[in-house]
């Protein structure tokens, strides 16, 4: 894959978010003239597409024109992610296509959180936060009646924010209550969050990273998968001889909104 075409995907992923957007401001009651036929279509390809990228494309979604906040480029990095560490779980290949789906909608409801909260330059408050954390629960509810999405999918958007001790949201499932794929997409999502740059904080290098969601085991995420991502970074890091220089935050708690 080269950078120019990871720069297309997501220049094109953001026209089909924009269409969404737009068709739900024109007051499209039915789901599926939101989410149509075309955008099933590319969605699709788009998964299919990185069903055949690795690891080592992670980067290349991750560009100057798409940093910070861009719903867009970190949609498609937490699908890619996801769909890299559940090859590595040795997950079946139909299960790694409905992570891919619902990696790349996990994020879906932000469409509609004000752009004021999600591109605010310093940390959000606790009110803020409450906006921010509503996107789990809409992106469901925007997709629970498309009928080509499949339910482990849709699951994935309305729990990729769960917690195994419960603090999660929206739900505050326990432990198995939260869908395994689910599990594994909330890895990602975590992952990319933290090694991306945020408007109030610079990007971690992968190693940091690691150490950050390694203290949230085995209370916040599935130690199984979390050593899977482990697993695959470190082997990442061993191919290439080298890891992203980016900036450390220190000790800190793994989280992505």
């Amino acid at each position: 894959m080269t950078e120019a075409k990871a720069y297309r995907d997501i220049y094109n992923f953001s026209v089909k978010l924009n269409e969404v957007y737009q068709l739900f401001n024109d007051e499209h009651e039915d789901a599926n003239e939101i989410f149509s036929l075309q955008f099933q279509k590319y969605t699709r390809f788009m998964i299919n597409g990185l069903m055949n990228a690795s690891f080592l494309d992670l980067e290349k979604y991750r560009n100057a024109s798409c940093v910070s906040n861009c719903l867009p480029g970190h949609s498609i990095r937490t699908a890619l992610l996801s769909i890299c560490l559940a090859k590595e779980l040795d997950i079946d290949e139909e299960e790694i296509y409905f992570i891919g789906l619902g990696g790349i909608l996990h994020d879906i409801g932000k469409l509609f959180v004000p752009s004021k909260i999600l591109h605010k330059p310093c940390k959000l408050s606790a009110t803020e936060f409450d906006v921010v954390k509503k996107h789990a629960s809409m992106g469901f509810e925007l997709l629970e009646d498309v009928r080509w999405l499949p339910q482990e999918s849709l699951l994935i958007v309305q729990s990729h924010h769960e917690k195994l001790d419960g603090s999660g949201y929206p739900n505050r499932l326990v432990g198995n209550e939260i869908h395994f794929l689910s599990r594994i997409v909330g890895v990602a999502d975590v992952f990319d969050a933290i090694t991306s740059k945020r408007n109030y904080r610079e990007m971690v290098n992968y190693n940091e990273a690691l150490e950050i969601i390694k203290r949230e085991i085995p209370h916040l995420l599935d130690k199984n998968i979390v050593m899977g991502l482990v697993d695959l970074v470190e082997s990442h890091i061993r191919s290439n001889g080298k890891h992203n220089e980016n900036l450390n935050i220190g000790q800190g708690r793994a989280q992505a909104v």
